[in-house]
């Protein structure tokens, strides 16, 4: 039988009491797109996925290897929980919030630009985003003869048009076309729908990676890359108790990815630089695995994803504790103001461990204790929803997974206060480690006050397998790492962040202008130049082996361009740190060194 994700079956059970947030959907058929929800399922073999489309509600959205995105209800969750082909079913996750960084001369890309033997530029590589926005008017986005270079952006928040067709299956949202965006350009205008980046988080991010010189902007890292966006539909409003649009709209947009840079036949590379807290962080999860499938697992030629490594340290949402045998410990969080919530927290631990666990709420109201394979739920005094669930032997890892929600139940918010969690231990055969993460979004005012540790921060998926992640460092020497860059490793102890770049006050495009500029801050800035210096590569890799003969130059994969993008950072030791992986980015030596 397939496992079902308890944080699927809360978000339905929330539904009953708060709304049912709108879905907009392109298929017409089966019940209102408001009464399904995003999930993620996992299939013994991609062979099997046609069987699922026929379960009730199920709407397929894409699928990559064997993790399927796709809409469903309740009877759809019963009918996958009885099939035969399914291995596990997960919500869609929230986000945690934008991150934010990068300098081009510093990494040595502009040596790259201007190599007398062969410069090169980005020409023949594609530059993906799945980012908030992009100014699509904005003149770093066009070539020489004032054309856009954006190939296409699918936004998935926006039902006011027809959205892409991919794998045989129209899909939500509206595609607008690179003839399209140069209309914009020749009128000067764009569509209500689409605006001009209010944020500005995707128009900096993207001019890092690809823009080119305009007016006060120097230009990006691959100044001629083709450009393809990706707005994601991550909070579907403001009623969305457990926001669960990431993980889905992201699946989705590598799937769309993925078949842009087949129409155009040009190798990509994916800059993402929104993350989320909530899961096991060891690679393990659906979303995880749909990152790495993308890729083939490292394998596949001209197929990478560029993650930031988040903004989260310093923001006390990771805990860690050590239990002992018969002891007991008290995990404890704010909540710094009033919020709609729901406050979600994830605890990971070794299943051969067994623990009992109760909740507190500011007003010292208790909940029941939960123990190994029991969920419970109910209300305070106060009037605050709880639910509780003690997964033993996780689908994913193996290990044991506590998932806490708090909601406002009888409230209309959760008010700000004291909670806390107590951890009784009933038996510890490991090391006695319990992780602690907080899902939260800019929306969601809360931190752990007790046993906080700023390792293990990195945001989802980050953590994946073949996700080469990114820390955010100042551009000077020596080097300084910014408050805020999120540490590694992995929960399983793999090394990660893989390298660092600069992120702090960094210059690049600024929306809502045709010219200008502004500075930010964040690893979202830094993942960017890692994101340009691989399109760099593979423009070169690709116009290399158009140009050779059967047998000659081969496009390089994300196996290969990981393991060189860390063996040739500026200041590498072969000894990585869980602050900036193995050094800051080299655009020149990783060039010269794949060949």
């Amino acid at each position: 039988m397939a496992r079902i994700d308890r944080y699927l079956l809360h978000t339905f059970e929330t539904l009953k009491d708060v709304g049912t947030p709108e879905i907009h959907t392109a298929a017409p058929a089966g019940p209102a797109a408001s009464d399904l929800l995003p999930m993620l399922v996992r299939v013994v073999h991609p062979a099997e996925i046609p069987k699922i489309m026929d379960i009730q509600d199920c709407q397929v959205t894409s699928e990559i290897g064997n993790i399927v995105a796709c809409l469903g209800s309740l009877a759809t969750i019963e009918a996958l929980a009885g099939s035969p082909w399914v291995i596990s079913v997960e919500a869609s996750r929230p986000t945690s919030g934008f991150d934010c960084g990068v300098s081009v001369p510093f990494v040595h890309a502009d040596k790259v630009h201007n190599d007398p033997q062969q410069p090169e530029k980005g020409d023949h590589a594609l530059v993906a985003l799945i980012d908030g926005g992009i100014d699509v008017l904005h003149q770093a986005f066009q070539d020489k003869n004032k054309n856009t270079r954006i190939a296409s952006i699918w936004d998935q928040t926006d039902s006011s048009a027809p959205g892409p067709t991919v794998q045989g299956r129209s899909l939500y949202g509206t595609l607008h076309t690179k003839n399209m965006i140069n209309g914009y350009i020749t009128a000067g205008t764009v569509p209500k729908g689409l605006g001009r980046d209010p944020r500005h988080h995707g128009t900096h991010v993207g001019s890092i990676a690809a823009g080119q010189s305009a007016g006060k902007f120097c230009g990006g890292m691959a100044p001629e890359s083709q450009i393809v966006v990706v707005i994601p539909r991550i909070r579907v409003n403001s009623r969305d108790p457990f926001s669960v649009g990431y993980s889905n709209s992201h699946v989705d947009a590598l799937s769309f990815i993925d078949s842009e840079a087949n129409r155009l036949n040009l190798p990509v590379v994916v800059n993402v630089s929104l993350g989320m807290n909530a899961g096991a962080h060891d690679g393990t999860s659906n979303l995880e695995a749909a990152f790495d499938n993308f890729s083939g697992g490292g394998r596949v030629p001209g197929r990478v994803v560029v993650k930031s490594a988040g903004n989260e340290r310093g923001k006390d949402g990771h805990a860690q504790l050590k239990m002992a045998n018969q002891q007991v410990q008290s995990l404890t969080w704010t909540s710094l103001q009033s919020h709609a919530g729901p406050d979600v927290i994830e605890l990971w631990f070794r299943a051969c461990d067994d623990h009992k666990l109760r909740l507190f709420d500011p007003s010292q109201g208790s909940s029941q204790f939960v123990e190994a394979n029991e969920s419970k739920g109910g209300n305070f005094p106060s009037g605050y929803r709880f639910d509780i669930s003690y997964e033993k032997f996780h689908w994913d890892n193996g290990d044991s997974r506590v998932l806490v929600s708090i909601s406002s139940g009888q409230n209309l918010s959760i008010a700000a206060g004291n909670w806390r969690l107590d951890i009784e231990a009933k038996t510890v055969l490991s090391d006695g480690l319990v992780h602690a993460w907080i899902e939260r979004d800019d929306t969601r005012p809360i931190r752990f006050t007790s046993h906080q540790w700023e390792e293990f921060t990195l945001s989802i998926p980050g953590t994946a397998r073949t996700v080469v992640a990114v820390a955010s460092v100042a551009p000077a020497i020596p080097w300084q790492v910014a408050s805020y860059s999120s540490y590694g490793p992995t929960r399983d102890e793999r090394e990660k962040p893989d390298l660092a770049a600069p992120g702090e006050s960094i210059e690049a495009a600024k929306a809502g202008t045709l010219q200008d500029v502004e500075v930010m801050s964040g690893t979202s800035m830094a993942a960017p130049h890692v994101t340009g210096a691989i399109a760099l590569l593979l423009s070169r890799q690709e116009k290399l082996g158009r140009a050779a003969p059967a047998g000659g130059s081969k496009q390089f994969n994300a196996a290969q361009i990981r393991a060189a993008l860390s063996q040739t950072s500026q200041n590498f030791s072969g000894r990585p740190t869980p602050s900036m992986g193995y050094g800051v980015l080299d655009a020149q030596k990783f060039l010269a060194t794949l060949k």
